[in-house]
């Protein structure tokens, strides 16, 4: 998987305060982008070599693209009930912030109120247990979706191997990349390379492959984990 990039954001700000002195803030203006650079000549491919990016493989593929749209499709659904829950939450705790004063004006009051507070406060903790869960239960659903791609993926790189006389074939993933996302004229633009000899690129052909093949995914739900006991595997 390629490697995402890390912008580093910082800004500064000079404050001077003095007898009938203004308080100035002084920014720093934007760096300009810098220029892409030109990929470089390669030499000769080497005979017998190939290299494949297996994550590019799997997200381009028509395969990869429907699987995509469902996993989007699930976290919707996962952040509508999440977020429901969490608002009626929000809105108890806004409700007990605002009766606490009044209730306290009681010995009873102030003990009703803290039952309340007691309550919400598990109510809470379940929430949070419960994001945490679907957090997993998104993550094992990615895990075994991406599997299962890669299965059916595996036929269609054996033939493109056959067909290209591969003799090895290597990950994209160990070998040097070049990303860059600049920002131009408002708009962002990428710029990427592999430092290996395009000719030795066999993605392109492992995807028509792929799609070719008319070969689709069954249809999967997002997998739900039930809260297992300490050190049991979890049930899917």
């Amino acid at each position: 998987m390629k490697k995402a990039s890390l912008f580093l954001i910082a800004s500064a700000a000079v404050l001077m305060a003095g007898a009938g002195t203004q308080v100035l803030a002084q920014a720093a203006a934007p760096a300009a982008a810098p220029a892409a650079p030109t990929p470089p000549t390669f030499g000769a491919a080497v005979p017998g070599q190939c290299v494949l990016d297996e994550q590019t493989a799997m997200s381009t593929s028509n395969m990869g693209k429907s699987a995509s749209d469902r996993l989007v499709q699930l976290k919707g659904q996962v952040d509508a009930e999440l977020g429901a829950e969490g608002k009626a939450i929000e809105d108890e705790y806004k409700a007990l912030a605002a009766s606490q004063k009044t209730s306290a004006a009681t010995p009873a009051g102030k003990t009703a109120w803290e039952g309340k507070a007691q309550a919400w406060e598990e109510k809470r903790q379940k929430f949070q247990a419960k994001v945490q869960q679907r957090n997993q239960e998104m993550q094992y659903t990615q895990q075994e979706v991406m599997q299962a791609i890669f299965q059916k993926m595996i036929p269609q790189i054996n033939a493109v191997v056959t067909a290209k006389s591969c003799a090895t074939v290597l990950s994209a993933d160990s070998l040097l990349h070049y990303d860059m996302t600049a920002n131009t004229n408002g708009s962002p633009t990428q710029t990427s390379f592999l430092y290996a000899n395009p000719a030795m690129n066999i993605t392109t052909d492992v995807v028509a492959k792929m799609n070719a093949s008319g070969e689709t995914l069954p249809a999967f739900d997002r997998v739900k984990l039930d809260q297992p006991a300490a050190g049991a595997a979890p049930t899917k």
